[in-house]
């Protein structure tokens, strides 16, 4: 085996050692450490044979005065060192899409996999292994590999394929030993054969004719499409890495932000959009069957099913409402936005509240003015009143009960009335409340009784958002990819070069691809006469 094969299994060999003992052997012992230790010993062998080659190649080449870009383009188009690349790359893309998950805090890491491991995971920003110094370096130098790749190659290809043919080139290549010499064809058949070709030059000499047709040469320029594909694609990916970023926004119902703290660092960005959070809710699985005309089971209706925020988003496009979902996000140019957690805080986040006519007490029935709906952070009107929530908690009897979800809750509404201002309470109990708004102050002015008909918690929601300025690059690259495989595997580049003398033909076939298909397919033409 060459030192270069022996180096690419020993690569391959030695990170699937590494993989195995980091994630898949709970416990490695005497076997596993030997068979680590022979896999790096037999790496560290075979790069040191391989570097042995290439300071022989690089003092043969200073000796001989070729310059040093010229020696750097050579070893950049090698095809081995573009995969040494790929091999790197992909065993940094597995670790980064599969095992270790990317961009936690280092409290994860440790919870996850151990201290020791979860540090130097940290440390050597295997955490965040897509944005790191190195993959992005391996990256860059597999472009410039295929730049430097296209740059040796792609000349002559492109002057064999648009190189201008004349009557000279067409008699020399007629020379060949191994044209074809077919009788008895008549001008017709040629002419219905070249029409096969798009056009074609023709040249006139005494009884002789020639002919040169060609048809696919732009096949010759799928490869590099290719290669260009993949350039945008990996400046797409160097992009995102050194200018993308993921961060964490926490909102309360009623509240804006324009800030997003870094993951992992922690560190705030401030972003060019504001959020506001209208309503958060919690959506069961009885209320997404009843949404769809679909019936579940009772003993799951009430777990919850989704979790979804109303936001309207400030940004110099205006202002524009949505619903974040889970695994629904909402795209705001290059920013995604995803619901992807909530917290309930412990004060009062939308109520309804029943307003009934004080002096009419004793007859509810007709003393009943109303209901009006308050939200935090926004001030509601009601008749000649301007009502907000002053402060609030979900359980008056016991606040860690509240936290739990059991409520009983009691709030104090700020109400200004005829330019005057009143603190009135509102508890969960209608007895309670009417008791504890007789005994406020200022109670003999103010003519009316609030009871509590409805209340909701006030909800945080969070969100990720992620900045992907690379993303278009990307989808353009692959897009180009994929053209230049169809241009490059569907497509075939073939000339003609033709003599018609009398109703002999004689022909001299090149293809690029599939020669013995190309001869078989013009003689098989030429004998259905």
């Amino acid at each position: 085996m060459g030192s270069y094969a022996l180096l690419v299994v020993s690569m391959i060999l030695s990170s699937g050692m590494v993989v195995a003992g980091l994630f898949h052997i709970p416990n490695p012992g005497i076997i596993y450490f030997s068979s680590l230790g022979a896999s790096i010993a037999l790496l560290s062998f075979s790069m040191l044979l391989y570097l042995v080659k290439v300071f022989s190649y690089l003092r043969l080449q200073f000796s001989s005065k070729r310059g040093f870009v010229s020696i750097s383009i050579d070893i950049l188009a090698d095809l081995r060192f573009a995969v040494l690349l790929m091999i790197v790359i992909g065993f940094l893309s597995m670790l980064g899409s599969t095992y270790v998950p990317q961009r936690q805090s280092i409290g994860f890491y440790i919870d996850r996999f151990g201290f020791e491991k979860g540090l130097w995971f940290w440390k050597l920003w295997i955490s965040d292994v897509f944005s790191s110094w190195y993959y992005l370096g391996s990256i860059a130098l597999l472009g410039l590999s295929l730049i430097a790749c296209s740059y040796r190659r792609l000349p002559s290809v492109f002057k064999q394929a648009f190189a201008k043919v004349d009557l000279t080139n067409v008699k020399d290549r007629l020379r060949d030993k191994n044209v074809i010499s077919i009788e008895k064809v008549s001008e017709q058949k040629l002419e219905e054969f070249l029409k096969t070709f798009g056009k074609h030059k023709k040249w006139q000499e005494g009884e002789r004719t020639y002919f040169f047709a060609q048809k696919g040469r732009f096949s010759r320029l799928g490869v590099y499409v290719v290669h260009l594909g993949l350039l945008v694609v990996m400046a797409g990916g160097l992009i995102d890495g050194i200018f993308g970023f993921r961060g964490n926004i926490l909102i309360p119902e009623g509240g804006r932000s324009s800030e997003t703290a870094l993951i992992p660092s922690g560190k705030v960005k401030e972003l060019p959009l504001q959020i506001e959070l209208k309503d958060f809710r919690i959506v069961s699985y009885g209320e997404e069957a009843s949404k769809r005309s679909r019936v579940v089971s009772q003993a799951i209706s009430d777990a919850i099913a989704s979790f979804e925020s109303d936001i309207v988003i400030f940004s110099q496009d205006g202002e524009r409402a949505s619903k974040v979902a889970v695994n629904k996000p909402v795209e705001v140019g290059q920013y995604r936005l995803f619901q992807a957690t909530y917290s309930m805080l412990p004060e009062a986040g939308n109520v309804k509240l029943a307003i009934f006519d004080k002096s009419k007490a004793s007859d509810p029935q007709n003393g009943y003015l109303g209901s009006v709906s308050l939200s935090a952070g926004s001030v509601s009107e009601f008749k000649d009143m301007l009502l907000a929530i002053d402060r609030s908690t979900l359980n008056l009897e016991n606040e860690a009960l509240g936290a739990q979800g059991i409520l009983k809750p009691a709030l104090m509404v700020k109400v200004v009335l005829n330019g005057e201002t009143f603190d009135v309470p509102v508890i969960y109990s209608p007895e309670l409340s009417f008791f504890a708004q007789s005994q406020m102050e200022n109670s003999d002015k103010f003519p009316y009784l609030f009871f509590l008909t409805e209340f909701e918690p006030r909800f945080i929601s969070g969100f990720q958002i992620s900045y992907q300025p690379g993303v278009p690059l990307i989808w353009a690259g692959s897009f180009m990819i994929v053209f230049g495989m169809m241009l490059a595997f569907y497509t075939n580049h073939k000339k003609v070069f033709v003599m018609y003398e009398g109703d002999t033909l004689k022909l001299s076939l090149w293809s690029h691809k599939f020669k013995e298909e190309f001869h078989s397919e013009v003689l098989k033409y030429f004998s259905n006469k």
